[in-house]
């Protein structure tokens, strides 16, 4: 039931350096606070508005060493609905339905479904700060800052990309806390989300989002690709291909059959 539910609702974030070196420049004291608010002000700018989307997707992924590939219905009633159906050949093999208080979900194949919260997340994925709004974040290609927005510091490279790091990056890898989380975020100069590194010191677990290939839909700017990886005592790879987008209004249903059995979350 975990892996089907985790195969319709990728969400996660692996710590990696690649790539050439580049200059970079960091903003410090007043400099710093400027910096920040110019910069988010330019982010918020660009971050698409609507009330509700309907994406169409396929979704692979590798967890538990098994191989899946599907095609995913996403609604997105913004900041109150998340709505996944995954099917093969037309024929449903599980749905989930997510508001900010509440995940539920169910699977054709096992016949069970879960009733719990955001608990269940993060402890799929070893980590403490999924809600929903960091969720609907994540798969839109969005920040979602695990402190404060003030808690960042702002680098600026030279060919004006920007690095959002985490300012107790340093503290954490020198005196590993419980869910206390090293992560920087990295966005183009248009201030699109290109990667987000996680990484958790005492577990030993590396997480990575990538989003490519941004494009506009209806003036609005959403990633063509997301790319999840996860590297801890196993590897673990959500891969979404977004194909199209509609923003019309949609209410579509979601009831747990009747006689499926209650999956308990640990």
């Amino acid at each position: 039931m975990k892996r089907l539910l985790t195969y319709i609702l990728p969400l996660t974030l692996i710590f990696s350096a690649c790539g050439p070196q580049k200059n970079v420049v960091k903003a410090r004291g007043e400099a710093k606070e400027q910096a920040l608010t110019t910069f988010y002000a330019k982010y918020d700018s660009q971050l698409p508005k609507f009330k509700q989307v309907q994406i169409k997707s396929k979704i692979h992924t590798d967890m538990n060493g098994k191989n899946l590939n599907a095609n995913l219905r996403l609604y997105i009633k913004n900041q109150e609905r998340i709505w996944a159906n995954a099917s093969i050949l037309g024929i449903t093999g599980a749905r989930i339905n997510i508001t900010p208080s509440k995940v539920q979900g169910y699977s054709v194949l096992s016949k069970e479904y879960i009733d719990s919260n955001f608990d269940y997340f993060n402890d799929l994925l070893k980590v403490n700060f999924i809600t929903y709004d960091r969720l609907q974040q994540l798969l839109l290609g969005q920040l979602f800052l695990i402190g404060t927005p003030q808690d960042y510091s702002l680098e600026t490279t030279d060919d004006n990309q920007y690095i959002l790091s985490y300012d107790k990056n340093a503290e954490i890898e020198k005196s590993p806390k419980k869910n206390q989380y090293i992560h920087n975020f990295y966005l183009d100069s248009n201030y699109r989300l290109r990667k987000v590194e996680v990484k958790d010191p005492t577990s030993q677990t590396n997480i990575e989002v990538t989003y490519d290939e941004w494009q506009k839909f209806n003036d609005q700017n959403f990633p063509s690709f997301v790319k999840i990886s996860i590297n801890g005592k196993q590897k673990d790879l959500i891969e979404l291909d977004y194909t199209n987008f509609v923003f019309e209004e949609n209410n579509p249903p979601f009831n747990i059959p009747s006689g499926y059995k209650e999956k308990k979350i640990n």
